[in-house]
C-alpha cells in the first residue's frame, strides 16, 4: 500500500486486523497509509455486526459518553418497560450486571465531564479527516448541513438546548424554535414536534455506502481483505503474531483486534479479559416522497431519522442483553410508534431492511485503544458504544501512531485498554 512515510528498519512492516467493520477498515487505511502491508480478517460479511444499519451520524461537537447522570433512574425504568428506548434483558447475568453496576459508577457528573472531554480530544480534526478520504474517493454521500433536534415541547427542547450549550456544541443563537418555525425550516416533520434547534456544521452519511467504498479503497492500495475468517486462535511465536482462522493461518509483525463485541472472546484466548458488552441498536427504513432535509433527532422519543435519498432511516433504542445476536421484533415496532407522528408524510406499513447490530460497550463509554497489556504485538480497537462510524478515521489514526511510534502519549493514555483489563479466569497465561 502507498505511504505517507518510509518506514524505519525498526518498525513492524505487516499488520493483521481482525474484523472487517468500520473500526478494522479505517485502522487498516491508516495501518497502510503509515507503510505497512496489511490484511484484513472479517468473520462474516465486510461491516457486519454494528457497521452498516447505523443512522450515519458524524457529530463530534456533540460527542458524549452513554454514562450521563440520571441514566440509573432510566435504567431501571426501562425494566419495567421493555418498549422503553433504554432496555436491560432482566435475565440474569452476571457479567452483564457487574457491567451495568460500573456503568452506574460512571454515570456521574465528573465522570461524564471527564468522558465527554475524552471523546472530544479524539475526535478532534474529524471532518478533516473524513475529508482526506472524500479525496481519496471514499465517501458516504455525506450530508453537511447539521442536525435538528425536535421535541414534543418547548421545556425539553430548552433543557436539550442548555445541555448541549454546556458541550460547546455550534447550536444556534437565542431560544428554542417553535411549532411555527420549526414547521418553517422543516415541513416533513409533524405536529409532535412542537420546538426544537439545529446543531451546526454536522454530517450525516449512508454507512453501507461508506464501508464498502473505504473497503474498495483498501483493495486498490493493495490491502488484502479476507471475508469468512473466523478466528480461532491468536498466539505469538517467534516475535510474529499468528492468527488461525476457518479459512487459513495468517501472520503479521502486529495484530489489531478491532472485532467489535467479538474482542472480547479473542482477548480471553491470549489470557486477557475486558469489560465489553453488546448494547443493540435497531433500525429500519420506511419510503418518503418528501424526507427531511437533514438528519433529525427524535430528542424525547430517543429516535433519529436519516434521509436516504427516497427513504428514511430511522433508527433508536439501546438494548443491553446477554445474546448480541438475537433480533427482537417489538424493539423495531417500538421505535416505529414513538417516530411516526413526527412524520407523518412516510409510508410507515413499507417498512424494510430492518436491522440490529451489537455495539461494543464500555462501563466508562471510552473506546479502548491501544496495546493489549502483556501480549506484546497486539493492539485493541473497539469498545465505540454508539461512536463507532464517526470515531473510524480517528481511531485508525491513533492506532497507526501507536504502531509507529509517533502517537500522542497523553491522548493514548485516555484510551489504553488496560484501565478495564484483567487476566481472564479459567485461561493459562
Amino acid at each position: 500500500m502507498s505511504a505517507t512515510s518510509p518506514l524505519s528498519p525498526s518498525r513492524p512492516s505487516t499488520a493483521l486486523v481482525v474484523g472487517g467493520g468500520v473500526i478494522g477498515l479505517a485502522c487498516a487505511h491508516a495501518l497502510g497509509r503509515a507503510g505497512l502491508q496489511v490484511t484484513v480478517l472479517e468473520r462474516d460479511r465486510l461491516g457486519s455486526g454494528a457497521s452498516r444499519g447505523n443512522a450515519g451520524e458524524v457529530c463530534p461537537d456533540i460527542v458524549e459518553p452513554l454514562g450521563s447522570p440520571g441514566l440509573a433512574v432510566k435504567a431501571v425504568a426501562g425494566m419495567l418497560r421493555p418498549a422503553s428506548p433504554l432496555w436491560i434483558n432482566p435475565v440474569p447475568s452476571v457479567r452483564l450486571w457487574g457491567f451495568l453496576a460500573r456503568l452506574g459508577l460512571h454515570s456521574t457528573t465528573r465522570h461524564y465531564t471527564a468522558g465527554a472531554a475524552s471523546l472530544a480530544a479524539l475526535a478532534e480534526g474529524t471532518f478533516a479527516l473524513f475529508e482526506e478520504l472524500e479525496a481519496l474517493g471514499v465517501h458516504g454521500e455525506a450530508a453537511k448541513n447539521g442536525f435538528l433536534f425536535a421535541y414534543p415541547s418547548y421545556e425539553e427542547a430548552e433543557h436539550g438546548l442548555a445541555a448541549f450549550r454546556r458541550l460547546g456544541a455550534p447550536v444556534t443563537a437565542g431560544p428554542p424554535l417553535t411549532a411555527r418555525a420549526l414547521a418553517d425550516l422543516e415541513p416533513a416533520l409533524g405536529p409532535a414536534a412542537r420546538a426544537g434547534f439545529v446543531v451546526e456544521h454536522q454530517w450525516s452519511l449512508d454507512p453501507t455506502r461508506f464501508v464498502d467504498s473505504l473497503a474498495r479503497r483498501l483493495r486498490a492500495d493493495g490491502a488484502t481483505l479476507v471475508e469468512g475468517a473466523r478466528v480461532t486462535a491468536v498466539h505469538r511465536a517467534g516475535g510474529r503474531t499468528e492468527v488461525r482462522t476457518s479459512a487459513g493461518t495468517y501472520g503479521a509483525d502486529v495484530v489489531v483486534i478491532a472485532a467489535g463485541v467479538w474482542s472480547r472472546e479473542h482477548l480471553r484466548g491470549l489470557g486477557v479479559d475486558v469489560d465489553l458488552v453488546a448494547g443493540k441498536g435497531y433500525s429500519f427504513a420506511v419510503p418518503a416522497d418528501e424526507p427531511p432535509a437533514r438528519l433529525v433527532h427524535l430528542g424525547s422519543a430517543k429516535a433519529v431519522l436519516t434521509p436516504l435519498g427516497k427513504r428514511v432511516r430511522v433508527a433508536g433504542t439501546m438494548e443491553f442483553d446477554r445474546d448480541p445476536d438475537r433480533f427482537r421484533q417489538r424493539r423495531v415496532d417500538a421505535i416505529a410508534r414513538a417516530a411516526r407522528p413526527y412524520l407523518p408524510g412516510a409510508d410507515w406499513e413499507r417498512r424494510e431492511q430492518e436491522w440490529m447490530g451489537p455495539r461494543p460497550m464500555t462501563p466508562d463509554g471510552l473506546p479502548l485503544i491501544g496495546p493489549v497489556p502483556g501480549r506484546p504485538g497486539v493492539f485493541l480497537a473497539t469498545g465505540h458504544n454508539m461512536l463507532g462510524l464517526m470515531l473510524a478515521p480517528a481511531t485508525g489514526r491513533l492506532i497507526a501512531g501507536l504502531v509507529t511510534g509517533t502517537a500522542d502519549a497523553t491522548l493514548a493514555a485516555r484510551f489504553a485498554p488496560r484501565r478495564v483489563a484483567r487476566r481472564a479466569r479459567g485461561v493459562p497465561r
